[in-house]
């Protein structure tokens, strides 16, 4: 996958989308001069959750992290947090 912003063309690296064997099922996208952030959110099938990858641009690096949930023994019953795990 490629990345154009500003007029120049970035290479994502392959281990951003490794995550996904399937098609995505929301692509959302942020970005203004200094950078640009997408979100791709989708669902593998043989797990039954979601995934959520961000990848950050930000001048000639490419970042990316997988959102997982990271429970805590101390949280209240059904509240769900969630960590990033960086893919590089």
């Amino acid at each position: 996958m490629r990345i154009e912003h500003n007029g120049q063309w970035i290479d994502v690296p392959k281990e951003c989308l490794s995550v996904f064997p399937f098609g995505e099922d929301e692509v959302s996208l942020s970005g203004d001069d200094a950078g640009l952030g997408i979100a791709i959110i989708g669902k593998p099938t043989e797990r039954g959750e979601r995934l959520k990858v961000s990848i950050f641009k930000h001048g000639d690096e490419v970042f990316c992290v997988q959102v997982v949930r990271c429970p805590n023994v101390d949280d209240p019953p059904g509240y769900i947090r969630e960590c990033s795990r960086d893919l590089q």
